[in-house]
């Protein structure tokens, strides 16, 4: 990111010994760019405009410059996350080696899906428990993150609040890279065939809320690892739901066919709104009052996905653990089959 020309034409040099593909952007306006590139290279001018742009902290951002920039924008750099900065000149060597560095990393192309529930026992919990089932069956490695410290939890809803592991707590202040493999060990995890699905969620005792930087480190490992991300959300904003909503592909929006959830999701909307995420709808019948679910997608300007029937032995089974047994012909599995399916269709 940089408006200098001759910046520009040392970066493009370097990128081009480092045998990496670039794109070139002259202003801090692109999120997408932003979320989705391995590594950022910006300019030491653009760094306050990027914080006034509201971009989110991220890893692999890199303050490039050509004459020694002022102490000022240092607290700027903080806020985005800035791993380090570098004169261009006289640094062409330890820029290549970065670039490189960057290029052979793994691909990192896992996807984040959060959910939220348009109003209180909506089924946002169960329904991102059906989404990380549904993504293990199909061979991925999936990990499940519940970022609601004070709903009844997760591990809960899976039945396994009494196993061993790490949770958010323990991760209250991690620093640099978090290895996707040693997370998945250290956390509970519940075997779906062949594959699993990895839980991070809260102790039993009342917990503050999420520190956004653990967040952040933890979806990070996440997309290195290639598989899918599912969180869990709560409907109150905070920094921690805020940095999901900034770092995720696709939220999912759970509304019941009802007046009150109607109301209340046009509230949730109007927040999805300021952060410019890609969003769609899911629809749990039936409806009392016979509100269709075409009527509520058109109501919140939303890409309806899936619409779902009741399922009149769900809460027994929660009783003990979701555990989806009964087959792929459950609602629950088919709608999130087709969350995974527009999911992927946005790589």
């Amino acid at each position: 990111m940089t408006a200098d020309d001759a910046l520009l034409d040392e970066l493009l040099r370097v990128a081009a010994a480092a045998r990496v593909d670039v794109a070139h952007s002259r202003d801090v306006g692109s999120r997408a760019q932003w979320r989705s590139s391995s590594m950022v290279l910006i300019d030491a001018v653009q760094v306050p405009a990027a914080v006034a742009a509201g971009l989110p902290r991220r890893p692999g951002v890199i303050v490039v410059f050509d004459a020694e920039p002022p102490d000022s924008i240092w607290p700027s750099c903080i806020a985005l996350g800035v791993e380090r900065s570098i004169a261009v000149h006289g640094s062409e060597v330890e820029l290549i080696e970065l670039l490189a560095d960057a290029r052979d990393e793994p691909s990192g192309d896992g996807r984040c899906v959060a959910v939220i529930g348009a109003c209180g026992g909506a089924g946002a919990s169960v329904f991102a428990g059906a989404l990380a089932f549904t993504a293990a069956r199909t061979g991925r490695s999936s990990l499940l993150l519940d970022c609601d410290p004070w709903g009844a939890g997760l591990d809960v809803v899976l039945g396994v609040e009494g196993d061993p592991g790490l949770r958010w707590t323990d991760l209250s202040a991690p620093a640099g890279r978090l290895p996707m493999e040693e997370l998945t060990r250290a956390i509970p995890r519940v075997r779906v065939g062949g594959s699993a699905i990895s839980v991070l969620t809260h102790r039993r005792e009342a917990s503050a809320d999420l520190d956004p930087e653990a967040v952040d480190v933890v979806i990070d490992a996440g997309r290195r690892g290639g598989g899918t991300t599912v969180v869990d959300l709560p409907r109150p904003p905070g920094p921690a739901p805020d940095r999901v909503l900034e770092r995720c592909d696709l939220v999912v929006l759970i509304a019941p066919a009802d007046v009150r959830a109607c109301w209340a999701a046009q509230r949730v909307r109007a927040r999805l709104r300021e952060f410019a995420v890609d969003a769609a709808l899911v629809v749990r019948g039936p409806s009392p009052c016979g509100l269709g679910a075409t009527e509520l997608a058109d109501l919140l300007e939303l890409p309806l996905l899936a619409q779902m029937r009741a399922e009149p032995g769900l809460a027994q089974e929660l009783e003990f653990g979701l555990s989806l047994a009964t087959g792929r012909r459950r609602p629950l599995v088919k709608a999130a089959d087709r969350v995974l399916t527009e999911l992927d269709a946005r790589r």
